[in-house]
Parts: C-alpha cells; sequence; structure tokens
C-alpha cells in the first residue's frame, strides 16, 4: 500500500523538493509505525504536510518553540501524548549590538547548516534569539562565536520558548488594472509594471512562501507576498473598483 499524495500543484521547485524530502519521512513513519520527526517547514509546506497526513490516516503533531513560530517541524506518530519540545527543537539566545536577522542566518549557514535545520529568529532590542534542531543544538552554541565582527556568546534559553515579535504593520490603499502579479509588485514597491516583471522573473518575489516567476499569476486574497530587498507584503482585499474598471485594493506592509 502506497502513500496516497499529489503535489502538482506546488510551483516553486526548491519547495516542492522540500515537501518530497518530508513525504519520504512521512513513508517512513507510515510503513514502520515508528515515531519519525522531520526538519523545519514554512506555512505553506505544512499545510501540505498536513494535508498528506490526513489522507493517509497518519497522526501528526507540529511542533514550534511558541504558538506564532512560521517555521515549524512535525512528529509522526509520535510515541507519546505528551511532547518534550527540548527532545526535538532548543531555542538559543545571546546579547546582541546592531546585528540584524540576515545576519543571524548568514552565520548560521556559513557553520554549514542548511536552511532547513534552522527555524524561526528573533531579534529584540538587546539580544537575538533562535531555534534549531536538537541534533545541532551543542554543535552551534560551541561554534558560532561572532556574527559579522561582533563576539557572541550562546546559551540555551531556560524555559524553551522563544520570544514573539510585535508585527506592526502600514495599511495602504491603490488602484491596479488586474490582480496580476506585476500590477501587485508595482503598486507595493512603486516601480514600473516592467521592472515589477524583471524582479518577479530574476524569482525575487515569494507569493504565500513559494517563488513565483510568472508575472502574470493571478493572486488571490489574503496573499503574503515577500519580495527580496522590500519586505514583506499582505494583499488583504478588493475594495471595489474604479469609474476606469480597476481594482481598488487594499494591502499591508509588515513595518
Amino acid at each position: 500500500m502506497k502513500l496516497k499524495y499529489n503535489i502538482d500543484f506546488v510551483e516553486d521547485k526548491s519547495v516542492k523538493a522540500n515537501i518530497k524530502k518530508a513525504i519520504s519521512l512521512l513513508e517512513k513513519s507510515f510503513y514502520t509505525h515508528k515515531e519519525v520527526s522531520s526538519f523545519f517547514l514554512n506555512p505553506f509546506e505544512i499545510s501540505v504536510l498536513n494535508d498528506i497526513a490526513k489522507v493517509n490516516n497518519i497522526e501528526i503533531v507540529f511542533l514550534s518553540c511558541n504558538d506564532k513560530s512560521e517555521r515549524q517541524i512535525f512528529i509522526a506518530n509520535p510515541y507519546t501524548d505528551y511532547i518534550e519540545k527540548s527532545s526535538y527543537i532548543n531555542v538559543l539566545e545571546f546579547k546582541i549590538n546592531n546585528i540584524s536577522h540576515p545576519d543571524v542566518l548568514g552565520a548560521l549557514l556559513n557553520l554549514g547548516l542548511d536552511r532547513n535545520d534552522i527555524g524561526d529568529i528573533y531579534i529584540g532590542d538587546d539580544k537575538c534569539e533562535f531555534v534549531v534542531l536538537n541534533k545541532d543544538k551543542d554543535f552551534v552554541k560551541f561554534n558560532l562565536t561572532k556574527i559579522k565582527n561582533e563576539k557572541v556568546s550562546l546559551d540555551f534559553k531556560n524555559d524553551n520558548i522563544l520570544s514573539i515579535s510585535k508585527i506592526e504593520y502600514i495599511v495602504n490603499k491603490g488602484f491596479i488594472s488586474s490582480l496580476r502579479l506585476d500590477n501587485l509588485v508595482s503598486e507595493f514597491v512603486n516601480l514600473s509594471r516592467s521592472k515589477a516583471q524583471t524582479l518577479i522573473k530574476r524569482r525575487l518575489v515569494k507569493v504565500n512562501y513559494q517563488i513565483i516567476d510568472n508575472p502574470s499569476k493571478i493572486v488571490e486574497e489574503n496573499s503574503l507576498i515577500s519580495i527580496r530587498r522590500e519586505g514583506r507584503f499582505i494583499f488583504d482585499k478588493v475594495i471595489g473598483k474604479s469609474k476606469k474598471d480597476n481594482y481598488h485594493i487594499e494591502y499591508r506592509k509588515y513595518k
């Protein structure tokens, strides 16, 4: 009996590869009836894996170090109802001075970790916290000693709970001729449509965590759009239409 799934709808090749890798872990759990834990998944990947597990009647639990974490791992066929998070994922923390999210992620990748080995990263006023897989925690603690030109000293966070970043938005409204991705990107970052198309074709734009390189893709309301070096935006809704039949839209930009 084979696992039932169809992932032809996944547009991003790298996301599809990640999902296939995660499916292989689900298959292992499915055939052996033993507990299997995964690497970190983004919200789109989580949704796909959750659906596949349900269709195949596989018990699955998603685990993170706070309830609002984007990146989570799954445990299939868990041994017990009580799951000790520290056996799977761990929060490390250190004091910072002028260090950004990309700096921390880059330093972790430079250690040889894969992006799938790293969970959410929190940047506060004077500290940084990030989540790694249990298998990597000691390696990271003792080998991550410098970020940019700043020395860092890592400790495990006692409660193993990742701090939650307060998310603030700037609310905007605008008019676009259609709900194509290039029109939305043009509106969001105040670029010409041709330049927006170039960004998309260069694979610098994600829609709901998938890289989309098709400028003509129609985007649905409540979609998250990430534009490299420009930030994140939420296309909330169409408010109405103008006399010229343009769409009047409302959207938010992450501060």
